[in-house]
This record gives C-alpha cells, sequence and structure tokens, in this order.
C-alpha cells in the first residue's frame, strides 16, 4: 500500500506543477478576458494592463477577444453605415493625414454644403442597400459661427431619424448648446476622433488641442447623446500610442458606444503619404483589444478596409469588430465594393444589424447577452 501511495504521489505531483504551470503561464488576454466576463465592464484601467492585452500571443488574443465579444454582442451582427461627406475639403485644421485639409495639395476641390435633396436622397438610396446608420461628415475645424449650415443640419438629422435609421454626425468642435440642439433633432450619435495618443497627437495635428477634443465628447455626452470616437493607426506612431489611445477611451467616465478603428489610407499630398501600409494583424490587435478593455461598444471597422481580404475581414469580425462602412467612399478616400461586401456578409453568415435608438449602453453586463449571443449562432 505504501509502494502505491508513493507511486501514485509522484504520478499525481507532476500534474499538479504542470497545472499552476499553465495558470500562472496564462496571457493577459486570458486573465482580463475572463474577468471582463466575471465582472463587467471596468473603467480603471491603467497603461501596463491594456498593454499586456495588446501584447498578449496574437491567437490567445484573438480568441479571448471572440470570447467577450460573444459574451458581450450578438456576435454574428455586423451594422452596415454610410458615410457621406455632407462638406467637403476647404479645413483650416492641419491633420497630417487629411486630404480635406486646405493646406495640403492633394488635388481635392473645396465644396459647399450639400443641399437638402442630396443629402435625403443619399440617406434613401443608403438604407435601401442595407445601411441602418447614416453618419454625416462636415471638413470644418468647429461648428462657431456657421448658424445657417448648422441649422441646415438640424433639419437633415430630422428628416433622415425619421426614415428610421440611426444618425451620426462629424462636424469638428461643437459647443454645448449645440449639442443639445442636436439631440432635440434626434441625433442618434456625434463621431469625434481622438486619433491617437495623447503623447503622440501634437505629431499629427497642431491646430486643436487633445483637451479640445475630450471637451467635445463631453458636451456629447452631457446632451445625452451616444459617443462615437477611436483613431487611426498607421501614422507613424509607436505601439505604446495605440495602447495609449485605447487607455484614454477605456477609462471615460462611460465608455464610448461606438470606436471606430481606422487604418491610414495615406493619401499624395499629405504628409503622411509615403507610411506603410497596416497590416491586418495590427488591426487584430486593436480590435480584440478594444472588445476586451470596451465590451459593450460597437467596434468599428472603419478606414482601411479595402486593403484587406474577405478573410482577413473575417478574422476582424472573429476579433469583436461588428460594424463595418458601405458605399464607394469613406468622406474622400475608397471603400469596399457594395457586391462584394453583401457576397461576404453570405459566406461569413453574418446577420445585418437593425438600427437601435434605446440606451442600450447603459445597461448592466449581464449573462443574458451571451444566451441571445449563442441563440443566434
Amino acid at each position: 500500500m505504501l509502494v502505491g501511495r508513493s507511486i501514485r504521489s509522484h504520478l499525481i505531483r507532476p500534474m499538479i506543477q504542470v497545472r499552476v504551470l499553465q495558470f500562472s503561464s496564462a496571457s493577459a488576454a486570458a486573465v482580463e478576458a475572463e474577468r471582463t466576463i466575471r465582472e463587467g465592464p471596468r473603467h480603471d484601467w491603467n497603461r501596463h494592463e491594456i498593454k499586456s492585452i495588446y501584447d498578449s500571443p496574437l491567437l490567445d488574443l484573438l480568441f479571448h477577444g471572440a470570447q467577450v465579444h460573444r459574451h458581450a454582442q450578438n456576435f454574428r451582427e455586423v451594422q452596415q453605415c454610410t458615410l457621406l461627406s455632407i462638406k467637403t475639403g476647404g479645413c483650416s485644421e492641419d491633420c497630417s493625414y487629411c486630404p480635406q485639409s486646405s493646406r495640403y495639395d492633394t488635388g481635392l476641390k473645396a465644396q459647399k454644403l450639400m443641399d437638402k435633396d442630396a443629402v435625403i436622397e443619399a440617406a434613401k438610396k443608403a438604407r435601401e442597400t442595407g445601411s441602418t446608420r447614416f453618419c454625416m461628415g462636415a471638413a470644418w475645424r468647429d461648428t462657431i459661427g456657421r448658424k445657417t449650415n448648422f441649422n441646415q443640419i438640424l433639419e437633415y438629422v430630422k428628416e433622415i431619424r425619421g426614415m428610421g435609421m440611426e444618425v451620426c454626425c462629424t462636424l469638428g468642435m461643437i459647443e454645448k448648446q449645440q449639442a443639445l440642439e442636436l439631440k432635440k433633432a434626434g441625433l442618434t450619435a456625434y463621431n469625434h476622433n481622438l486619433d491617437t495618443s495623447r503623447e503622440y497627437y501634437p505629431n499629427i495635428i497642431t491646430t486643436r488641442s487633445y483637451d479640445e477634443r475630450l471637451q467635445t465628447l463631453k458636451f456629447v455626452r452631457e446632451a445625452g447623446i451616444n459617443v462615437c470616437s477611436g483613431g487611426i493607426i498607421g501614422l507613424g506612431e509607436a505601439e505604446e500610442d495605440r495602447v495609449g489611445l485605447l487607455h484614454t477611451l477605456a477609462t471615460l467616465p462611460t465608455h464610448p458606444e461606438s470606436v471606430p478603428i481606422n487604418a491610414l489610407v495615406a493619401v499624395k499630398g499629405t504628409p503622411l503619404q509615403d507610411q506603410k501600409p497596416v497590416e491586418i494583424w495590427e488591426m487584430i490587435r486593436m480590435i480584440a483589444t478594444a472588445r476586451i478593455v470596451m465590451p459593450k461598444a460597437m467596434v468599428r471597422l472603419s478606414a482601411g478596409r479595402v486593403r484587406f481580404s474577405m478573410v482577413e475581414q473575417a478574422m476582424c469580425f472573429l476579433s469583436g469588430a461588428n460594424s463595418i462602412f458601405t458605399g464607394d467612399k469613406l468622406l474622400t478616400t475608397p471603400n469596399n465594393d457594395y457586391d462584394a461586401d453583401q457576397l461576404m456578409f453570405k459566406v461569413l453568415g453574418l446577420i445585418p444589424k437593425a438600427p437601435s435608438f434605446s440606451d442600450d449602453a447603459s445597461k448592466p453586463f449581464e449573462a443574458e447577452n451571451c444566451e441571445a449571443a449563442s441563440a443566434s449562432g
């Protein structure tokens, strides 16, 4: 008997040691994804924690981003959005990536605000082709002193919302009263990207401060409008800057309901025209990390998607993205072909997401979400 016990103890002890070793070597993505699923969203992330998630082995990060995505979202649903430039070019800002800046010679001619009939017609076409969110962008630094144009946009918002679509605007910096007026008109969301980390930001833009961007987000939030804010990768930033961007967003008092992840589309004539294209692995790291640290947000696979194959996009959806922009343009840069997107939805079994006007983002993070996601599969 003693010999038997001795043999069993010699066999069991190494097994325990292996299990302990496996547990202790679990990636940050695994640990934090499990905690997110168990405890829900948090707002006290530090940079080291987010960096550890971002630096996790890629397949591990993708897998655990997918786990959180299935728990927090209806994982097969992908929202189709359309982005229209309603006022193109002539912007006074010096954003290094933007062909609409008046400071760069990109061959883009400045245009006036589109009239109502043209905008509404574009919105109707977007709805007919499956978009449930219509986004309008104007190349302005801010809306101060643009009362006539701003009032026109309020009319656009009212009519498009009346069509049963979500409505988003990106008009530069806005004042508190203007945010309230947009809310009253029925605006669903306001986009104002932070672009990159606070530290790297001055290398990209000097005409608007990081704090001014955060102030706009504050006005939007206080007005009761959903916040849409993300960034661009491929600007020449370090990975630490990508982590810094996610850290700023994930430590806001309320996470943005929408987090666009853009890959730079380098445009000739801009200071960033020679930047190296973003690799799909970089997008996956950003998307999966964003999903783990902001589980309830819509993570939007945005600009630069045109460079990625269906297989590469599938990995983005798997890791946590659940929105795309459709149509042949994103403001002024190329976008994916409509028929190719429809084929992708069919092949991957994606379900178009219906518009949502409820305050879902404020509801508790509940396990029922996981059951709903499983049922949809």
